[in-house]
This record gives C-alpha cells, structure tokens and sequence, in this order.
C-alpha cells in the first residue's frame, strides 16, 4: 500500500507527533501508572496465612506517608492499587502484631505479578534460644579520653521462630564506670541498614537496657560513647552480660601501647589504619579489661573549625573514625553503609525528579503567559 500521506500533510503528521510526545514528557502530573500489588500475611510462628489482620500501605518520598490501608481475607490475602509517581518511589507495608511493627519494602522495578509476603512472628519473654556476641569494636583516643563504638549482634533462633519482646529490656550492656562516661548513644540497625536510635536506661544491678522487639535472625546493636580519664593510662573495662566469645578491638593511634588479660594483637585494618588486638574474655565473670597507654592527638568529632574558635589551624584535625557497617563474619554481611547511601540517593532522585517537574511546570506556564499577551 502506498503512503498516502505526501508533502505538507505527512509533515505535519510528523510535527503533532513531536508535539504530543514533547507535551507528555514535560507533564508535569505526578500520576504515571497504577499498578496492583497483591500479598499474603503469613505468621512465621505458626506457618499460617493470617485472618483479619490490617496491613498499611505507606508512600516513602520526602518523608512517610500512610497512602490507605487493608484488612486480610480468610486467606490472609489483601490488595492495594498503587500508583507509581516522581514523588513515590518506593512503598512500605507495615502491620503491627502483638505491638510489634513488620515492614516490607516495594520498589517501583520490583515484579508484581506474584504476591508478596508480610511475616509476622508471635512474641516470647524467653532468653532462650537467643545469643549474643560482639565481634567488633573500635577505641579511639583523643588526648586523655577513648571514644568507643562496640557493634553486638544479637541472634534470635528460637524455635519455632518468635520475636522477643520484654518490657524490663530485650538487650542488656554494660560501660566502664558512669561517672567517667558521656554521650551515650544506643540505635538498632532496621529495614534497609537504616539506624534507629533507642533510649537506653539504667538497671538498678547497674549497666543498660533497651526494650527494641528482637525479631528471628541477627539484629545488629550499635553502642557508643566517651570514657574521660584523668591521664594517659586509660584503664578501659566492663562487665559482658552474655557470654560473647572473642571480640577484635582496633586502636587508634595504631602507636599507643595496649595490654591486659587474654589480648593478642592481631595485625593491622586496612581501612582506618588501627592496630587490632583479639579479646578473648575470661570464662568466669566475663568482661573487656585493657589498658590503652600514650599521647594522641585530639581529634574533631564536629567538622571543620572556623576561625576564632579555639582550635590550632595551623595543624591538620585528625577526625573520629566511623566503624563501618559491616559487623557479621562467617559469611552473613550486613551493607547497612550502602543501603544508607542508597537511601539518601532515594531522595537525592526525589528531589531532583520534582525539580526538573517543577521547572517543565514553570516553562509551561510562561509560555502559556506569553500566549495570552501575545
């Protein structure tokens, strides 16, 4: 068949068609598709579809939002219409069991046609069947005092598989003597690496608890504070409430001198450049006792130093290093520093999609403008 569409007419065939296709890549509408998201809420505890169960579907964009929520069928099935838009670019579902939140993250790639599955646990007080370990920890000084950042690790294998969940605390820890200590600061590792600060508050036996519900499998524990000495001969110990097994200290400055009971040194970290010394706590009343010896240089937890604030610019700032997120061995690694990043490039991308649809909307409407005067 022959184009019957010639000269001026296929012309302008062709420039309606760029026009129509200009047109919609500068929409600035944020809605771009519905799709259907279908799932199932299982109870890992039973191995059981969950009746009667309301799940929430949350908008996660430049902050959370609850976008609507459903209630499970017999089946433990629900749906939800969703739509993929610049300021959504990825779903939550929450439900909460027991007062335990359970979350499952959606991304816009992610294949829909198969339902997907909320697991939600029954609770237990029991300590059994939970370990814990800390297989890391870093102590930097700065002058006389040691900041401390210890990684726990704390796995649930209870069987059948419950979240643990107490009132007088799910986790316990101790730190050297309260009267020497500051900036506490306790978080537990979430959905997507992303740290979630807790309140730790003191036991009347002495050290700290946090009430967070430990679910099945590990769940990453960061504790860190300040111990402040009086000298150079900083004398770091405290009490192990669980029997943790050997722990790898790293030492900033690699230089100072590092002794005490069942220590070895064991090389040095590529990485921070700290010397690293294995722990191996004593099977009776287990604890960390080491002794940290030498001048260090103060080091800048704050940035960069302005003029007139006190500090020598004239020498470099050494800064306090950052344990990286990487504390489970034997094969099982948490990327919590990378799902951090991409968390932030998440909504870096927000932002840049809804100012590049804010600037399509303002051009539209100068000319639009311009039309009418003209």
């Amino acid at each position: 068949m022959k184009n019957l569409l010639r000269g001026p007419a296929k012309k302008a065939q062709i420039l309606l068609a760029s026009a129509l296709f200009q047109a919609l890549w500068i929409l600035p509408s944020d809605a771009l598709a519905q799709r259907t998201l279908q799932g199932r809420v299982v109870n890992g505890t039973t191995n059981r579809p969950v009746a009667q169960q309301k799940v929430e579907l949350l908008t996660l964009g430049e902050g959370m939002n609850k976008n609507a929520d459903a209630v499970s069928a017999a089946d433990g099935s629900f749906r939800f219409t969703i739509t993929e838009s610049a300021s959504s670019p990825h779903w939550l579902l929450r439900t909460i069991h027991q007062g335990v939140n359970y979350n499952l993250s959606v991304t816009p790639d992610q294949d829909l046609s198969q339902p997907v599955t909320v697991t939600i646990y029954e609770t237990t007080q029991s300590l059994t069947g939970v370990e814990v370990s800390l297989p890391l920890m870093l102590a930097q000084a700065s002058g006389n005092l040691l900041y401390v950042q210890q990684q726990y690790l704390l796995d649930n294998t209870t069987t059948p598989k419950k979240t643990l969940a107490r009132a007088d605390g799910t986790f316990s820890f101790d730190t050297p003597a309260r009267e020497l200590l500051s900036d506490l600061s306790v978080s537990v590792v979430g959905l997507a690496g992303i740290p979630l600060p807790q309140e730790p508050k003191p036991r009347s036996e002495g050290g700290y608890h946090i009430s967070y519900p430990m679910k099945p499998g590990v769940n990453e524990i960061r504790v860190s504070y300040k111990v402040n000495y009086a000298s150079n001969q900083r004398d770091f110990s405290h009490r192990l409430f669980y029997a943790t097994g050997p722990t790898k200290v790293l030492i900033l400055p690699a230089s100072l001198q590092v002794s005490g009971p069942g220590i070895q040194p064991a090389g040095s970290d590529s990485r921070t450049q700290a010397a690293i010394y294995q722990v191996t706590p004593a099977a009776k009343s287990p604890g960390l006792q080491f002794k940290v010896v030498g001048n260090a240089p103060v080091v800048s937890d704050e940035g960069e130093h302005r003029p007139g604030d006190g500090h020598d610019h004239d020498q470099p700032q050494a800064k306090v290093v950052r344990l990286s997120n990487r504390v489970i061995e034997n094969k099982i690694i948490i990327l919590t520093g990378f799902a951090v990043v991409f968390a932030a490039a998440i909504l870096f991308a927000i932002r840049q999609k809804s100012a590049s649809r804010q600037t399509a909307a303002s051009k539209m409407q100068t000319a639009a403008v311009r039309k009418r005067r003209g």
